[in-house]
């Protein structure tokens, strides 16, 4: 069995994965519906935190480091996500429903972890795995999520897959359909045992130049493969700015400084 198999909610703990898509399930019915979520995770992470009456600030900048994710951290109150939007977008989609499962925690079962410590998502738990169980918990969630039993059962069935054997291009298929990683697909047809362990095992082991040859040829999940522009966000820094100087709620002195350090910032990140 590939080892990534071996680091995965479902192969460890069986029982704690069906717990998990459980809870994956509910909060669906409860904030999704029958939609297939693709980029609209971070809309529903707003609309479930504003449900839950926890003010949410949302920080989305181009990280040359490629191996930060996402963090998720409290601070005054408030509910902070940073997200890497340099990353290819499924991987942003994918990162954020992982950071959901950690705030679904501290809301739904009063885990103070996020208080305590906060969240780090590096790309070594989505892209291998991880030994910690509750990013174990949380690469389930998300994957579940984004991916539901029943979505999954109705567009195999509408793009006559072949579940039991796919090939890459079909693999690619699916990923265009649920917006998520390569291998985070692979997994969830394991997981719904819809092939064995020897072909997540072979799918799995396909190397990254081999897929992105496919994706190239066929243009298959070739939208969610790129890092898009303007998804860039600093919270509500820009928007608070704005109102001060409006309402001219600060000396001009302090209006000016905090415009200069969010110039200084912007052009750090190049965001226009």
């Amino acid at each position: 069995m590939n080892s990534f198999l071996n680091g995965i909610l479902y192969s460890v703990d069986p029982d704690r994965f069906y717990q998990i898509s459980t809870a994956a399930y509910s909060f669906a019915v409860n904030y999704v519906g029958n939609n297939i979520i693709q980029d609209d995770i971070f809309s529903l992470i707003e609309n479930y935190t504003k449900a839950k009456e926890m003010p949410l600030e949302w920080i989305r900048i181009p990280i040359d480091d490629q191996d930060l994710c996402a963090c998720t951290f409290i601070r005054c109150g408030r509910i902070f996500i940073m997200i890497n939007t340099k990353l290819p977008y499924s991987k942003q989609i994918f990162a954020a429903a992982h950071e959901l499962y950690h705030i679904w925690c501290y809301l739904e079962n009063d885990d103070t972890e996020l208080i305590r410590s906060g969240s780090i998502l590096d790309a070594h738990t989505i892209d291998t795995g991880t030994t910690e169980a509750e990013e174990m918990e949380a690469n389930a969630f998300a994957g579940t999520l984004l991916v539901s039993s029943d979505s999954l059962n109705q567009q195999i069935r509408i793009y006559q897959i072949n579940s039991l054997d796919p090939g890459v291009d079909e693999i690619l298929t699916l990923m265009d359909i649920f917006a998520i990683p390569y291998k985070a697909m692979v997994l969830r047809l394991f997981e719904e045992k819809k092939i064995s362990d020897e072909k997540a095992s072979d799918l799995l082991n396909i190397s990254g130049e081999y897929i992105q040859k496919r994706i190239d040829i066929t243009g298959k999940t070739k939208r969610w493969s790129f890092a898009p522009v303007g998804t860039e966000r600093l919270g509500s820094i820009i928007e608070n700015l704005s109102e001060n100087t409006e309402n001219e709620r600060l000396p001009d002195s302090r209006l000016n400084s905090d415009k200069f350090k969010l110039e200084k910032i912007m052009k750090r990140y190049g965001i226009k």
